[in-house]
Order: C-alpha cells, then structure tokens, then sequence
C-alpha cells in the first residue's frame, strides 16, 4: 500500500480520517454532555495500583482532532518540501510518532501513563531536531533535549511524591502534606515544556528541524503539552495564592522578552519561534488571570495561524534554495504571491485583527487582564507585549515582501506547487474562521466582560497604533538595526543560554554524575553487591583457611593414632 501511492499520502490520509473522527466523537459528546473514562489495572500491590487510562471528554477529542487536521496538512506540505530526500520515509514515520505521543499526552490522565506521551515528545522532538545530522543540528537538539530532561525530571519527581495516594490519577488527587510541593513540580516541568522563562532558550534552538517538522511543533504539539498540563492541573494550582501572581508575572517577561528579541532578529525561523513564545506568554498570563478556558481557545486559534505561518515561511525558504536570512530574500510578493496573500493572513490573525482567528482570543485575554486584579503596571506590560507582536509581524513583512534590495534575482519562482496550495488553503481557512467557529461551537469560549466604552475599544486601539507606528518606523533608514550592545543583547535571547541554560544542565551533570560515583559506583556497590560478594569472598577465604588447617590436624591425629593401633 505504502509502494503504490506513498507513506506520506497514506499517512495524511489516516490523520485526516481521524480528525473526522474525532469531529464525529465531540458532537456526540457535546449533545448527550457527557465524558467518558476508560481504566485498565495493570498492576496491584497491597494499596497501590498502577493504571493505563484514557479520558474522552470534548476537550481530549478537539486537541487531538486540531493536532491531526494539523498534521495532516503538514504531511501533505512535507510531500513537497521534502521531495527528493534519501529518508523521507523515515521522517514520515517519526512525525506520526510524534503526533501518537502528544494523542497519549492528551488522552491519558494518569501521571504514570502520561510520560508514555510526556517522554516521547522529547524523544521524537531530539531525532527530529537532529535530522540533518550536522554539528549544529546536534548542538540545537542537545540543548533540546536536555531542557525538556529537566522537565521530565520534575514530573518523575510529582508521581514519586504521589505514591502516597495510592493512584496516579490526575482527575481525583487530593489534598495531603507534601501536595504542595507536586504541584510546584507540576508547574515547573509545565514552563520547560513550554519554554517560560528561564527555559526559553531551546525553542530558537529548535528550529535546526525540517520546516514542516517547526510547523507542528511550534503550533500545536511540543509547546502546547506544557500549557495543556496546566490547564488539566489548574484546579490544583490555583488552590495556592501564588500561583496567579507567579504565572502573570513569567508570561509578561516572556512575552516581553520574546518580542524585543524578534525586533533584532534577521533569521526568518527564528522570529517565528519567537513569536510563538510570544504567544505561549500570552497563554500563561491568561491562566495567571484566572481564564483556563481562553488560553486553551487561544491555544486552538493560535495553532491554525502558526502552522500557516510557518509553511509560508517554507515555501518561501524552498523557493529561495534554503536561505533564511531576510537581508538575502526580498519581493516575495511579486514573485509568489499566493504565499504573500496566505502570509499576510497569518501575520493579521498573528497581530489580532478584528475578526480573524487571533482577535477572539486575544481580545478577551486583554479583556480579562483589563478587568482583573492587578495594577497598573501589569495591564501596561501586557499591553506592550501585543504592541511588540505587531511590530515585529510588521518588520517581518517589509522585510519579506516589500523590500528591494536583495542582490539575488529568481525568474523561475511560481505558487504551481498544488501540494503546497492545498495544505496552505486548509490552514488559512482556519486562521479567517477558527475563532469564530471555536467560540460558536464552544460556549465556555465564549466570556462576556462588562467594561466601559473607553476600556473596551483599548485592544483595537492598540493594534491601529502599533501599525501606524510600524509604518512610521520600518523605513530604509530604520529597517537596518545598527550593531550595538542592545542589538547584541537581544539577538542572544538576554544571554538565557549562558546564564541560565548551560550552567543548569551543567550542574544537573555534575549532581548525577557525581551521585552515579558517589552513590551508584560508591555506597551502594560496597553497601550491595560488590559489598556482599567481598564479605562472601573473606568469609569463604577464612573458612577455607581453618578447614585447610583442621583437615590437615584431623590427617596427622588419623595417621598417628593408625601407627600406634
């Protein structure tokens, strides 16, 4: 089957056919308002039980049914793309694993079985990023794979402190003297996951993958597990009154982080990466003002414009034979101008234009922050960071689309590549109606804020202003940034990797390599086995010793008492 119409057609076939599925299954479950639980016990022990289970509740189904439409789309992008590529089938195969994890991860509320789907994405996320088997590309997917470790770390940490339940179910926890500290380690695997600050640095890192592979990490899979764990636990985590303040501030940092970087930034991939680290901010500041629901609406939106994004992103890349730096690609919207019109859609929903997908989401997030309790300040620093994603969408364009002075020409650029059109045209309808249907569809999208007049028309007004002052400032004499000290700052992310990155997986090295010499290798090997066997091997020395010795005695006593009989 594989040979007569290819793995990856057959492959995006199964994925759409899910996700029809999956549609089938949320109506269901929607008109009868029900949720199913599915539990298998593996193993009991005197009180404790280990359980493979799977919840099937409408926000399981729209997950998995938005990862395997997206998928699907990808795959079809990728027979294009990666056309010609010695093992593309191998690719092919590692996508779908990809894709079969973040479905355990969501299906799964066990913490036991959730690291079936919480370690395969980093797994699969390693291979991926490592594809192109070259030194950077295996530097990217250390520094990869090594951060999402540290999350690991902490979630074997939360079922490890767990055992005293009895059960690993995340649907039916409870209160006891240590949950306090499950629940910090449920929040800090959650911002590795999702790259909050300080674990940002390994989603720039990421994009040493394929371009297909970028779209469905930094849309709805690798990235969205951590703000999915939180929206499962926050019934937890919002018990402790720190945890808001604590959320509201590490998005706001990250958002605004994440967009001063992209404003310094001339690698096409990597200010994509940045703005989806920009919007990972923009999910956790609503789970830090209290609104789970919005930052799982803004998850929906935010993947169906990002994938988008990112295949625009390809396409032109492709064209371009590989470049990524914008100073080298210029008048794409003469030269493709169906991936300009699909960019420009992108970019709109990404800035949260009234009425595309993003400006529900959005608007109702700045909305809550408006109308929550904090100061000031805090409303400010939100309010930039949508001003930020503007101007860097903004800069990203002129730069794209509309700058002249590239010293490469192409004339044989086209938009013919139907494979390319199809995935794209799928996507774009979901960037100019995913808001809309999500929230018809869904009504715990749908949140009403009473505000005055003045309040309410702040989130357009933003907008209008960050594209006037876009247009105002990326001319020729400013679309240039001058190398200086801040310019150095910003395009190594604050110096996170140096700081914050290295010397953590640094020390984590050295605590187990200096726990695997000291405890392993030490205590435990004198204490164990090597221990037992040397106390073995004495005993037995000394007892052959004495028996050597006494035999020797009973032989001289035998043969003298024989001499004298």
């Amino acid at each position: 089957m594989f040979s007569l119409i290819g793995a990856e057609l057959c492959f995006s076939l199964m994925l759409f056919s899910w996700f029809f599925f999956m549609c089938c299954v949320l109506f269901y479950l929607c008109v009868n308002n029900i949720c199913l639980l599915f539990s298998w016990e593996i193993m009991n022990c005197m009180s404790g039980s280990v359980e493979f289970d799977l919840v099937v509740d409408w926000m399981s189904c729209s997950f998995s049914g938005l990862v395997c439409f997206i998928s699907g789309c990808v795959m079809v992008f990728s027979m294009s793309y990666m056309k010609g590529d010695l093992n593309l089938f191998r690719f092919s195969l590692m996508v779908m694993l990809f894709v079969l994890s973040m479905n355990f991860l969501v299906f799964i509320p066990s913490l036991v079985s959730l690291l079936l789907g919480w370690d395969g994405l980093g797994l699969v996320s390693f291979c991926l990023v490592i594809y192109y088997q070259n030194s950077k590309s295996l530097a990217a997917g250390m520094l990869t794979v090594l951060m999402n470790r540290v999350g690991d770390c902490f979630v074997l940490g939360a079922i490890s402190m767990t055992i005293v339940l009895g059960h690993w179910n995340m649907l039916c926890l409870w209160d006891f003297y240590g949950f306090v500290y499950v629940n910090l380690f449920i929040m800090i695997a959650g911002m590795t996951k999702s790259a909050q600050i300080p674990f940002s640095s390994w989603l720039p890192a990421a994009m040493a993958a394929p371009t297909p592979v970028s779209a469905l990490v930094h849309s709805s899979t690798l990235v969205t597990a951590g703000v999915f764990l939180f929206i499962r636990f926050y019934s937890y985590l919002s018990s402790y009154y720190w945890f808001s303040t604590f959320m509201l501030y590490i998005s706001i940092m990250t958002t605004i982080m994440s967009g001063v970087c992209a404003l310094y930034e001339y690698d096409m991939k990597k200010i994509i990466a940045l703005s989806t680290l920009s919007q990972l901010g923009v999910m956790m500041m609503s789970l830090g003002v209290g609104m789970p629901m919005l930052a799982l609406f803004h998850l929906y939106t935010h993947a169906m414009f990002k994938a988008l994004l990112f295949m625009c992103g390809g396409n032109i890349i492709h064209c371009f034979n590989g470049k990524q730096d914008m100073r080298q690609i210029s008048n794409v919207s003469k030269l493709l101008p169906i991936t300009s019109m699909f960019l420009n859609i992108s970019n709109m929903a990404l800035c949260g234009l009234p009425f595309l997908a993003g400006f529900y989401s959005k608007d109702l997030i700045i909305e809550g922050l408006a109308v929550g309790n904090m100061n000031l300040i805090i409303f400010m620093l939100g309010a930039l960071g949508i001003c930020l994603t503007v101007l860097y969408s903004l800069r990203f364009s002129f730069y794209i689309m509309w700058n002249n002075d590239s010293s490469s020409t192409y004339i044989n650029m086209n938009d013919n590549d139907m494979k390319m059109i199809f995935s794209m045209s799928m996507l774009v309808l979901g960037a100019l109606w995913g808001g809309f249907i999500f929230q018809k569809l869904i009504y715990l999208f749908s949140v009403e804020f009473f505000l005055p007049s003045v309040m309410k028309f702040i989130v357009p007004f933003l907008i209008i202003m960050s594209l006037v002052f876009s247009f105002g400032v990326w001319d020729k004499g400013l679309l240039k940034v001058k190398f200086n000290i801040v310019n150095y700052v910003n395009s190594n992310m604050w110096f996170l990797s140096d700081f914050i990155c290295f010397p953590m997986v640094n020390g984590f090295k050295f605590i187990t390599n200096s726990s695997l010499k000291v405890i392993d290798s030490g205590w435990f090997e004198i204490m164990g086995a090597q221990g037992v066997f040397y106390f073995n091997k004495m005993i037995f020395l000394l007892l052959e010793h004495w028996l050597v010795l006494l035999f020797n005695c009973y032989m001289i006593v035998f043969i003298i008492m024989v001499f004298i009989v």
